[in-house]
């Protein structure tokens, strides 16, 4: 393992310090006019800072608010994304942004962490860390302060959620099925804002997930590869669209506009089962409403029920 230049610091017969080194080229350079050995060790040390970045001659004087703006400039990602990260990272440049991002301290960081508002504490912290370790990785920095500092994930707080009869009636007080469909489909708005009337399949009791609205904008592919997928159509949710006045001139169907039943296609030709787009077919039986969500609907037996995120079912509470 080749050995580490070191350099060397002297004084000189005059009575000031100096030092001297070899660049990137081999090249023995020497600079003198020190008062004291700590301020030629000082410049001794960025000289050979320098040498091991290749000469580059990287800025050391980076304030933060000018690394966040050159990080937020370079950083791929979606626009809604960009503006949450602004947001975030504001926290940090209010406290820190005149700060040489070469002098940020951990316990600076770490009680700046400790006064941030408890449920976006961990978003913002984690938001910093992300622009330090751009610092490090362009070689800005050897080391990034903010991953000293730890920082917990905050509580889940318990969900909240309606009984099938308090949707019924925000469906009834606001005149729109919407509220039945999205509670009984366990759907996200960007995910039923996307829909299509071909997306609803009453023959099967599914409701495939192609596209998602956001950001004022149609897209085709979701948050993470399991965004796009088949969930269930249970019976009172199938019965909501009902209400919707058959139309063919306009995609969407939600909110307030039409829906007819498209006509079936043999999941086969597809290769896909029911549970998730993109795999192969399975031999398994057609995923309707379950019995329990027809017993609730048919009988009027409410009581409070929560969604399951991973497939929009509507079960019971625990």
């Amino acid at each position: 393992m080749p050995s580490v230049q070191r350099g060397q610091v002297y004084k000189k017969p005059s009575g000031t310090w100096a030092y001297r080194f070899r660049d990137e080229g081999g090249q023995r350079r020497e600079v003198a006019k020190f008062e004291t050995r700590t301020e030629a060790g000082q410049a001794l040390d960025e000289a050979l800072r320098l040498v091991r970045l290749g000469g580059l001659g990287i800025r050391r004087d980076v304030t933060l608010q000018e690394l966040v703006d050159e990080f937020l400039a370079q950083h791929v990602a979606e626009e809604n994304m960009i503006r949450t990260l602004r947001a975030r990272l504001r926290y940090a440049t209010d406290a820190f942004g005149a700060v040489r991002v070469d002098r940020l301290q951990a316990r600076e960081v770490g009680a700046w962490r400790r006064r941030l508002p408890e449920r976006s504490a961990w978003h913002v912290h984690k938001a910093l860390r992300q622009v330090l370790h751009y610092a490090v990785r362009i070689k800005l920095l050897d080391e990034n302060v903010a991953a000293a500092v730890p920082n917990p994930e905050p509580k889940r707080a318990e969900v909240q959620v309606f009984s099938p009869a308090e949707v019924e009636a925000v469906a009834e007080e606001l005149g729109s099925p919407i509220p039945l469909f999205a509670a009984w489909t366990g759907l996200r708005p960007e995910e039923w804002l996307g829909l299509e009337r071909g997306d609803v399949d009453t023959v099967r009791g599914l409701v495939r997930v192609r596209r998602v609205f956001t950001d004022g904008r149609v897209k085709t592919y979701g948050k993470q590869d399991g965004s796009l997928r088949a969930v269930p159509l249970p019976l009172r949710a199938a019965e909501s669209l009902q209400a919707l006045p058959p139309r063919i001139d306009h995609g969407p169907f939600l909110p307030g506009k039409a829906w007819r039943t498209p006509e079936p296609e043999p999941m086969e030709a597809r290769g896909m089962d029911a549970g998730r787009q993109g795999r192969r077919a399975r031999a398994s039986p057609p995923i309707r409403a379950s019995p329990f969500v027809r017993r609730l609907v048919d009988r009027g037996r409410y009581r409070p029920l929560r969604a399951r995120p991973h497939d929009g079912h509507v079960r019971g509470a625990d």
